[in-house]
């Protein structure tokens, strides 16, 4: 196991769908010659990701390996394009939401800067690799089975909506960022055993450690992040499942 996690490539590099894109553009070469080359090739970029993506998550994991706290925000939309909703969360931050079938996508900007993200899944199957050895599979993995360890936590739960959110020390990668893990009720994965306990011993006061055991040991997580803010600002960024139904039929 490794000293320390890395969130990820700095920049992008080429990977399988590169490679599809370069095959495609090949056997394209007669029509694209009959046009602009740079507008032929987005449309062969963008068809071999369509097809790409029905069979598989390769084009997204891609895209989301990409992702890192402190990058600059134009950096951001070159990969993901413009966010279809921003929201204010007060004291010069925003969160910028991309809409995606099988993903929510979180950017949290502040002066320009991505100061931290999450990835929801909302599909399943959809289990990007996160953590690197300290982790796995997003979805494939109970929080217990982190091999960093477990930080401050918080629980919601209400009649609508439902979450788990804690902060994980994954050695010397996360001594200037932040790792965090969560399960939410509208993502991906099984029910989320003992939330409903574990809130209620947080609201009275009483000792949660064996309720949060339990909740470690049951729930795979559906949510992952870096950053460098705190989970009450990570947790003001998530939407209800009903603002996301709602931006979902609007954007999708």
């Amino acid at each position: 196991m490794s000293d320390a996690v890395e969130q990820g490539a700095a920049a992008p590099k080429a990977g399988f769908r590169q490679k599809m894109v370069t095959w495609v553009a090949a056997l394209s070469l007669p029509v694209i010659a009959l046009g602009n080359f740079s507008e032929a090739l987005m449309i062969v970029e963008d068809s071999v990701d369509r097809v790409v993506s029905t069979f598989t998550n390769l084009p997204e994991y891609e895209d989301l390996s990409y992702l890192r706290a402190g990058i600059d925000r134009n950096y951001a939309r070159e990969i993901f394009g413009m966010p279809q909703v921003t929201k204010d969360l007060g004291k010069s931050l925003s969160a910028e939401y991309y809409f995606h079938k099988k993903y929510l996508l979180t950017l949290l900007v502040k002066s320009g800067e991505v100061t931290a993200f999450t990835v929801i899944s909302l599909q399943e199957g959809f289990s990007p690799q996160v953590f690197d050895d300290w982790g796995g599979p997003l979805g494939e993995f109970s929080f217990a089975a982190l091999k960093g360890m477990p930080g401050d936590f918080l629980v919601g739960w209400t009649k609508n909506s439902a979450l788990y959110l804690e902060l994980v020390n994954l050695g010397g990668g996360s001594l200037n960022q932040k790792a965090y893990a969560g399960w939410v009720n509208y993502g991906a994965g099984t029910e989320a055993y003992g939330l409903s306990a574990l809130y209620k011993s947080v609201l009275t006061g009483e000792a949660t450690e064996s309720n949060r055991n339990s909740v470690r040991e049951a729930v795979h997580p559906n949510l992952y992040g870096w950053g460098r803010l705190s989970l009450a600002d990570i947790r003001n960024s998530i939407l209800s499942p009903t603002d996301l139904a709602h931006y979902l039929s609007a954007y999708q």
